[in-house]
């Protein structure tokens, strides 16, 4: 197996795939900052993720146009603070933050404790932002003909994360370039179930395919998703051949 490109997915499977760059391990819910907390109260990883789902469908329900005034503003890793807009307000409203995780909470909790970064709760919104557009009952955003695996006009951040956020986008390009009606499928699932999982390893050969020869890299299954919902939302905000699709 030596050589081979492999993704190891970290609790669902070890896959060996086959051309992209390389990357470093993906940890989205390792990023710091946090938005709101909560008086605590054990929540399991998956109830996070679950939590934080129906957090950011509220927040993107209710300031639609603050939260892609957001997205619009930010990249995979990094937001840009500077020129946010009215974005600035949906991050300052605490009113809004706490109302939202009080509906989004599993009815089995009575309070919760639970940290999310800027940066994540961004992941979140694109995922909700592309489901807005393509609810389970669409077919996958049609890529067409001229599509090209890189899109040239992504939005990114100027500053010490560049690099990275250039890579992970790079990658997930790559990923959904390849593997767009497995992608799409996937961020149709419930977090958590057992479709989830299974979508999971339908994508995981693209996964592997976008990795340079000789590349491991680590994901979960919450990095996976925030990886391919960030494709999709490119493909559609951005077009879906790059600043050439955009054009015409």
């Amino acid at each position: 197996m030596f050589g081979l490109r492999s993704v190891i997915v970290m609790g669902v499977a070890l896959a060996f795939g086959a051309a992209g760059p390389a990357y470093a391990q993906l940890e989205p819910s390792a990023q710091t900052g946090s938005r709101f907390v909560q008086d605590p109260e054990a929540v399991s990883p998956d109830d996070a993720r679950k939590i934080t789902k129906r957090f950011a469908k509220c927040i993107l329900n209710r300031r639609t146009d603050q939260s892609l005034a957001l997205l619009r503003a930010s990249d995979y890793s990094q937001i840009d603070y500077a020129n946010l807009g009215d974005a600035e307000y949906l991050l300052e409203n605490t009113l809004l933050m706490e109302n939202c995780l009080g509906r989004a909470a599993l009815a089995r909790q009575r309070s919760v404790g639970m940290r999310i970064s800027n940066t994540a709760l961004r992941s979140a919104l694109v995922e909700e932002a592309y489901l807005r557009a393509y609810n389970n009952d669409d077919a996958p955003i049609d890529l067409g003909p001229n599509a090209t695996e890189q899109l040239d006009n992504r939005f990114f951040v100027q500053g010490d994360g560049l690099a990275d956020a250039r890579s992970v986008s790079a990658y997930a390009d790559c990923v959904v370039f390849n593997a767009t009606t497995e992608a799409h499928a996937l961020i149709h699932t419930d977090v958590a179930s057992k479709e989830e999982r299974t979508a999971i390893n339908a994508i995981v050969p693209a996964l592997g395919s976008c990795l340079s020869a000789g590349s491991q890299m680590k994901l979960d299954v919450a990095s996976i998703r925030a990886l391919v919902a960030d494709g999709l939302w490119a493909r559609m905000e951005y077009g879906v051949e790059g600043s050439q699709g955009a054009a015409e």
